[in-house]
């Protein structure tokens, strides 16, 4: 298995059957058990740091796909044959066996999404939502579109494997672009105000980076700042397979207390303290996001957007949705206390 990180969690270490094969860059971590013939394609996240990762055999990860769990509340699990398309995440859920999840698809905490189903592409499940067996589901939220049957649903795991256009593809292939990102974890320049800060193994940095004490940086993210300048504040956080791209002279600012969720794209903006930037979103260039607002996931911000304090913002293009209750601030806050236990605990299996 070429270029896999094997990488333990405290007391935790990944089990990985042999016959397993995978790209570059691919990070396998603590509680994670692998069936047999599962592939992995590049920069590729299994994190099992704070509950467990159960995946079947003859699973497929396509490009900067994540898998995560909820700490200490719910494991992921995805049963055999389960397809995970480029940029999609998995946190916290189960998926059952002969799943197909499209490109940017995201499922979230204690979800399931039911035996032979499609999530299509830019989807997104719901915290808590089951989805029945054998249906396609489409949009933010998922919502049932028609039921499919084992041929289509085999077509559509190829296209996403090939990534070749054609009769199905808009179901399963995103139309929204990544960036391309010569992804050499190491390289570039951060200057810590601190040594509590800590970036992943995995990760990559080309550009100027500051980052003030307790922040972090996670495995497989990318930030392509040459000529560029990013700026993270303290206690804040860029989960796994996230991605920044700044052309020269542009400047992100994000600060204090802020999480940005797993697989989300950057652009210049500037983020205020104790923000949400949610799981599989998009920021647009020139974007605002003021003290306490909140980017829902999968949600894209038109470039020049305000989001507003203490606001959600969902959506694509997002608008403003509801304001934040006692509640979300509360977790939210949790979570980040969360990812600075994190830091400490990897730091000490570096």
């Amino acid at each position: 298995m070429p270029h896999m990180n094997i990488i333990p969690y405290l007391d935790f270490h990944p089990k990985i059957s042999k016959n397993c094969s995978s790209k570059r860059w691919v990070s396998i971590i603590g509680r994670t058990t692998v069936g047999e013939h599962c592939h992995f394609e590049d920069l590729v996240t299994l994190r099992a740091d704070g509950e467990t990762i159960n995946v079947g055999s003859e699973c497929w990860f396509g490009e900067y796909a994540t898998v995560h769990i909820a700490d200490s509340a719910y494991g992921a699990t995805l049963g055999d044959r389960a397809t995970v398309g480029r940029f999609g995440l998995v946190h916290g859920c189960t998926i059952a066996e002969d799943c197909l999840l499209g490109e940017h698809a995201v499922v979230m905490d204690n979800a399931s999404v039911g035996k032979g189903s499609v999530v299509c592409s830019d989807s997104v499940v719901p915290p808590g939502k089951q989805l029945e067996p054998g249906w396609l589901y489409q949009g933010v939220p998922a919502k049932p579109v028609r039921k499919i049957e084992a041929t289509e649903l085999e077509e559509l795991r190829n296209i996403v494997k090939s990534r070749k256009h054609g009769a199905g593809s808009e179901w399963v292939l995103s139309k929204r672009p990544v960036a391309k990102i010569n992804h050499e974890p190491g390289q570039g320049v951060a200057e810590n105000s601190s040594d509590d800060s800590y970036i992943a193994a995995t990760a990559t940095v080309v550009g100027h980076l500051e980052m003030a004490a307790e922040s972090s940086i996670w495995f497989g993210v990318a930030i392509a700042a040459r000529d560029a300048s990013v700026s993270l504040g303290a206690a804040s956080n860029i989960q796994d397979n996230s991605r920044i791209t700044l052309d020269s002279g542009e400047h992100l600012k994000i600060g204090e207390r802020v999480t940005i969720g797993h697989n989300v794209q950057l652009n210049a903006c500037v983020i205020g303290n104790t923000c949400i930037i949610g799981m599989g979103s998009t920021i647009g260039k020139g974007t605002i996001v003021q003290n306490g607002g909140v980017v829902a996931a999968g949600a894209v911000t038109a470039p020049n957007t305000v989001v507003t304090e203490g606001m959600i913002w969902s959506g694509n293009p997002a608008k403003q949705s509801r304001p934040l209750s006692e509640e979300n601030t509360k977790l939210f806050s949790v979570g980040v206390d969360v990812y600075k236990q994190y830091s400490k605990n990897y730091k000490k299996n570096p």
